[in-house]
């Protein structure tokens, strides 16, 4: 176990981290490699239909994984998941600039560097937790989170090109800056997020979320994939590779809720951040990218920084060397004193004969 985590929390992070590397790489590779040209708003569109499709398979395969009345008939169940949904504009409208802003960046830098970039989150999303929920964290995790991001910076800088002012460079920065501004947006929409699954007294539960803000993302993101294929069919140019991406995309959204609401947001940022040595290192293996030694100690900072994280800092007391191995035997022990009180005791009858 890590930490006071149960086996059901350790999982869901372990799929959390999961899925983030196999989504993007396979980003990445549909984008850099397939020169795939679906529209990204038709990608993020049936990744939300998924996974509104799934939240409502939970709630009918369990009405009790939904916060709705039971005698409610489908369109009454719709219609309170809208009289219900305003608090969700919010993430709806964040998730759509985030997820926009993760393709411009995966076009212009590699799936290593966007996901080590994307660990310095862990710092924005424990800030906005500071000043939104209140909650404090012991300087030992403080230290931990600063580790992670310093070793993020590291790689950063390792993996910048060495020509300033070509075409290369400018791709670079931009997708760079791209990275950083979605990590601001995803440390406070996560922290809104958790509010709003822990923090109200509504019946909503997480399913019930995820189909608001499934329905609400994907209102959005109809209009811009039109924009985009300029009046086409906007799934001309899918493929099956592009499928797969829009699948782990909502498998994403479904973990990130479920992460929020049993761990914590910064433990879903903690999940996230264990899979930057797997992406990495598929990276290189899949995709051609380097990895050097400077990347390797940036990404074991990482990783010794999460560890660090769920070290809960005891006091480990001091164990008594077992008999035979670097300390004498007991009874050694006590044969040596009686000698020493023998000796003394002669030593002051000689004093006393003088």
């Amino acid at each position: 176990m890590i930490g006071n985590l149960s086996y059901m929390q350790v999982a869901i992070l372990i799929a959390t981290c999961t899925q983030n590397t196999g989504y993007v790489l396979l980003r990445r590779f549909s984008q850099g490699v397939l020169r795939e040209k679906a529209s990204p708003a038709a990608i993020l569109l049936v990744g939300e239909i998924m996974k509104l499709v799934t939240s409502m398979a939970m709630i009918v395969r369990d009405p009790e994984n939904s916060g709705v009345q039971r005698d409610l008939t489908w369109r009454g169940k719709f219609a309170w998941w809208g009289r219900t949904s305003k608090v969700m504009l919010v993430p709806a409208s964040v998730y759509l600039t985030m997820n926009m802003l993760s393709f411009v960046a995966l076009a212009r830098i590699d799936a290593g560097l966007f996901t080590i970039l994307a660990q310095a989150k862990i710092l924005t999303t424990a800030l906005f937790g500071r000043v939104m929920l209140g909650k404090e964290l012991h300087e030992r995790k403080w230290r931990a989170l600063i580790l992670v991001a310093l070793g993020a910076m590291l790689i950063t800088n390792q993996r910048a090109p060495a020509k300033v002012g070509n075409v290369d460079s400018y791709d670079f920065y931009v997708g760079t800056a791209a990275a950083l501004l979605e990590i601001t947006l995803s440390g406070a929409v996560t922290v809104y997020f958790e509010r709003v699954l822990k923090g109200t007294t509504t019946p909503h539960t997480v399913w019930d979320r995820n189909i608001q803000l499934a329905a609400m993302s994907g209102l959005t993101f109809v209009p811009i994939a039109l924009m985009e294929t300029r009046g086409q069919f906007i799934f001309a140019d899918f493929g099956l590779v592009t499928f797969l991406v829009s699948f782990l995309g909502a498998l994403g959204g479904i973990l990130v809720a479920l992460c929020v609401r049993y761990t914590d947001s910064v433990m879903k940022c903690l999940a996230t951040c264990a899979s930057i040595v797997l992406t990495t290192s598929l990276s290189s293996l899949l995709l051609g990218a380097t990895v050097d030694f400077v990347i390797a100690v940036g990404s074991t900072i990482v990783v010794v920084s999460i560890l660090n994280y769920f070290d809960e800092g005891g006091v480990l007391e001091p164990k008594a060397p077992p008999e035979g191995r670097g300390a004498a035997p007991q009874s050694a022990l006590a044969d040596l004193e009686a000698a020493k009180k023998q000796g003394s005791e002669l030593h002051d009858d000689g004093k006393d004969q003088n």
